[in-house]
């Protein structure tokens, strides 16, 4: 999430109706760059109250799609079968995103929901964008209906030219465009013409018009996936292609300092070994005599032996760093009240996805195609273009499925490498990081430090409460290093959910940045998920020394914004729909947590049991009200992906350091949480607001929070740190 595209698209992202061909937006691009300059100054001049100015703003926002061009034929194709195809400029990456694009083109194309195919636009057929920070639908709802619309307007006026009738006279119906008994389908329409005048944006669809949105639907891109079709990156074949093994420093910080390449050379079906500033690269007729060739490459690393976990827990400590006040309501000093203190920890995160990242490069002449799985393509272009001297213009993304993004495939990428390669060899590359390098040589999640204070009245009311919290970046990875010093510290992304959303008088919410030797940046749910771990862990920490129920309380606690409105009515509708207020077994614990997270609110019930020392989670409640509902059913299964990997992260997922490397590499040392580990998952969906919100992050946070106080409720003892199973065994 890059903060300059971040300014830059609230402004491309507004709508334009009445305008061809998305001229407007054009000019707001073109303007934007003052807007960010003037942006940049204020922040650096009057920095501490204009960080936290930001800091709520971007909690607030819309987040914006990064897309400006809105022009319908690169979005749509009448195809001849009068079917018609959509270019998405989003990646599918298992979030069924292509499902609900289907039915919101639909809805205004006046097409039957079959009818729609979903294909990913590249570079050169389309639009491409980032997907991630779980806007690709909340941020294209109304565009794809307005691009549709538009379409459908246009089909409407070239029939009037042909039918010699006004535009308004014509009525569309499942694909076909009818007048005075004139009719024809939008494909024979389409054959008909070879010079297209653009419509003017009609007014969309009222909600209460719709077919499918809101309906249950299956994933359009089910079957592909069921018959094992190559979809995927790693499917990608083109005549010619041989495949790379790369070698990186298996150490943090690591620097090649000399390397014998002679083994690799003589090795068999090798046609190249490259040896770059950071890395060597083999190519080979086959990945396996890639991957044998690359093992016999003897390099030397200069690195630091003794960095430990240890060292970036005491580097990760409140007090430490960059100190950045992202919150301050009230004066939480003034309040003379006994004060409640806690202290809360969470360990490194690998991603820990099945799928690594792959691409596939074929460098002819000046010109490159990448054909990956990837959640960023412009960064990936842009990339590739900075490193290796490529025009960008010459550089064709074609997007493929992604196998789960999480945030892992969103920057860091092995693009320049393939590249590269491809160069070397003439010849398309095809390379993936293997199951070492994803947890050793991409990035991470950096462990957090949060410590928190509260002070209550005789009644149970907050009077005042502060947060302090420590932890690496996530976003500064793919901002200018202008940016870095200016914010003082990534609170947009790292700092993601660590204001505190309660109605309380005196609030103050303070970020520490610390520097780390590895790289940190996205992770499902980017800071949301520490940050709720530790502030609804110490909601419920408060509710107990005030004697009062743990969702009592924190409804005691909602305001009349519109945002705690919908919080306290998801803690309204979760509380009876879990049968929160019924005893429980005495084997059984009860906990519950709720945040908002891309102005969608989700909370979660989690029940447990321990059995012989582990944790067992039985039973979840995801409550969540994500604005329009579009596919119920998608959503459905974005929750229990998240809940699932939540409890893997809660209970089991930790990164260590020692002798100055990532310890974990692979599953067979880094525990995930398995199918059998799988709980009785239970959705509750609730539309409070008349716009979507994200789906795919909220779900992940409540989770890890509402574990640890169920084991306070079950076992009287309050887990701080996690791995919750780790600290529990360590409680002992």
């Amino acid at each position: 999430m890059q903060f300059f595209w971040l300014l830059k698209s609230k402004l491309m992202d507004r709508s334009n109706k009445g305008s061809k061909k998305g001229i407007s937006r054009r000019k707001f691009l073109k303007g934007a760059g003052i807007g960010v300059s003037g942006t940049m100054a204020l922040l650096y001049f009057g920095r501490s109250f204009i960080r936290r100015g930001l800091s709520g703003f971007v909690a607030e926002m819309d987040m914006p799609s990064g897309i400006s061009e809105f022009d319908h034929h690169l979005w749509f194709e009448v195809n001849s079968d009068n079917t018609v195809t959509m270019k998405s400029p989003k990646v599918e990456m298992g979030q069924g995103i292509f499902t609900g694009f289907a039915m919101l083109a639909a809805e205004e194309l006046d097409m039957e929901l079959d009818k729609i195919k979903v294909v990913h636009a590249s570079s050169s057929n389309g639009i491409i964008g980032n997907t991630g920070v779980s806007n690709s639908t909340s941020s294209l709802y109304v565009s794809i209906r307005e691009v549709a619309a538009t379409l459908r307007e246009t089909l409407k006026l070239q029939a009037s030219k042909l039918w010699g009738v006004e535009p308004q006279s014509i009525s569309t119906k499942n694909g076909v465009l009818t007048s005075s008994g004139n009719e024809i389908t939008y494909a024979d329409l389409a054959k008909q013409t070879s010079n297209w005048e653009t419509a003017n944006t009609p007014a969309l669809r009222p909600a209460s018009s719709f077919k499918y949105v809101g309906k249950e639907h299956k994933r359009i891109d089910l079957l592909d996936k069921v018959l094992g079709k190559p979809i995927y990156g790693i499917d990608t074949s083109l005549p010619n292609m041989v495949y790379g093994a790369v070698m990186y420093s298996p150490y943090i910080g690591g620097k090649l300092k000399n390397a014998d390449l002679t083994g690799a050379e003589n090795a068999g079906g090798v046609l190249k070994v490259v040896q770059d500033k950071e890395w060597i690269g083999v190519v080979a007729t086959t990945r396996f005599e890639a991957e044998r060739a690359l093992s016999r490459v003897k390099a030397n690393w200069d690195y630091n032996p003794n960095y430990s976990t240890k060292n970036a827990i005491e580097a990760v400590t409140v007090g430490i760093g960059t100190e950045v006040n992202m919150q301050k309501e009230g004066n939480i000093n003034r309040i003379q009240s006994k004060e409640i203190k806690s202290e809360y920890r969470t360990p490194i995160g690998f991603h820990a996805g099945m799928e690594p990242s792959i691409v596939v490069a074929d460098v002819v002449d000046d010109k490159v195609t990448v054909y990956t799985s990837h959640q960023h393509l412009p960064f990936m272009q842009q990339s590739i273009s900075d490193a290796l001297g490529f025009d960008s213009k010459n550089i064709v993304m074609v997007p493929a499925f992604l196998g789960g993004g999480f945030g892992r495939k969103t920057f860091k990428h092995n693009a320049v490498e393939a590249t590269r390669l491809s160069q070397a060899v003439g010849r398309p590359v095809h390379l993936l990081y293997n199951r070492q390098q994803e947890f050793q040589n991409g990035f991470v999640r950096p462990n957090t430090h949060h410590i928190l204070s509260g002070k209550l009245d005789n009644e149970g009311k907050i009077l005042a409460m502060q947060h302090e919290f420590a932890s690496g970046p996530m976003g500064f990875m793919a901002m200018p290093k202008i940016v870095e010093p200016i914010l003082g510290a990534d609170f947009i992304v790292a700092g993601h959910g660590g204001r505190i959303g309660y109605a309380i008088e005196n609030l103050r919410t303070t970020m520490w940045q610390s520097k780390l030797p590895f790289e940190t940046s996205m992770w499902r749910g980017v800071g949301m998920f520490a940050n709720t771990f530790a502030i609804e862990s110490f909601m419920d920490e408060l509710a107990n020394q005030a004697g009062i129920d743990p969702i009592k309380f924190r409804l005691d606690h909602c305001g009349d914004t519109v945002r705690q409105t919908r919080r306290r009515k998801i803690l309204e509708l979760i509380r009876e729909k879990s049968g929160w207020d019924n005893p429980s077994p005495s084997e059984i614990g009860k906990g519950m947590a709720v945040c908002d997270d891309h102005k969608t609110i989700a909370a979660a019930v989690v029940e447990i049991k321990i059995e012989e020392g582990k944790i067992v989670v039985t039973k979840v409640y995801q409550a969540i009200d994500p604005g329009v509902i579009i596919n119920p059913a998608g959503i459905r299964q974005q929750v229990e992906g998240a809940t699932m990997m939540a409890i893997s992260a809660g209970l089991h997922e930790q990164g260590t350091i020692e002798k100055g490397q990532f310890v974990e590499t692979n599953f067979h040392n880094y525990k995930v949480a398995s199918l059998r580990d799988t709980p009785d998952i239970e959705v509750i969906l609730h539309q409070g607001s008349d716009q979507p919100s994200g789906v795919g992050e909220p779900p992940i946070s409540p989770i890890a929070p509402a574990i640890a106080n169920a084991i306070f409720k079950l076992t009287g003892k309050r887990l701080r740190t996690l791995p919750l199973q780790m600290a529990l065994e360590d409680s002992k």
